[in-house]
């Protein structure tokens, strides 16, 4: 009777053996799928917090506008159902001049109308990491200016036509000049 039990007993200590040599393998993918995924839902959230520039894309559709309406617009709510698809959720402020887009502010400004100004302002958590930037733009040439984000009581004082000394005191250092027209042959 002894060595009967001492079986069974073996029989069920090898059975359980057998269930956590299947468990193991099962926690330790759930323990690897879990940790994997923390890592990609946090590589996310890092990656739709920072600021992403789309100065020139910009600049291309109001040159596109420019090219079919023979200049630029007053603001940037006439793009929409000439340049850009009427969209609802598109939110402008400062009088349709203002757009906030993948975490950047952008302000358009008309000087005249084959010439406007824009800015963009890196906003949210992850600011500090974005260059601000500020473009002067006729049909064929645009000028550009680039430095560190903005402190907050500078974004108030910003003027939609400033003069190089005004950028300078921001902090913006001009870039190499653009030409985007081609010489005629």
């Amino acid at each position: 009777m002894g060595t009967m039990f001492i079986a069974v007993l073996g029989i069920r200590m090898l059975t359980r053996l057998k269930i956590s040599f299947v468990l193991l393998p099962v926690a330790m993918t759930v323990l690897v799928g879990v940790y994997v995924y923390s890592l990609w839902a946090t590589e996310r959230k890092r990656a739709a917090d920072t600021p992403t520039e789309a100065t020139s894309m910009l600049m291309r559709d109001l040159r596109a506008y420019h090219k079919k309406r023979g200049s630029f617009p007053t603001d940037l709510k006439q793009m929409e159902g000439a340049v850009w698809e009427k969209n609802r959720n598109r939110e402008f402020s400062i009088e349709n001049r203002g757009l906030r887009h993948r975490n950047y502010f952008y302000l358009y400004t008309q000087i005249a109308p084959h010439r406007f100004t824009l800015w963009a302002l890196p906003m949210g958590q992850a600011r500090d990491e974005a260059a601000t930037y500020f473009v002067s733009v006729t049909p064929g040439v645009h000028r550009t200016w680039k430095g560190a984000a903005l402190v907050h009581d500078s974004v108030s004082s910003i003027k939609p036509d400033p003069s190089t000394i005004d950028l300078g005191t921001l902090g913006l250092v001009e870039q190499p000049r653009v030409a985007t027209h081609q010489p005629s042959r």
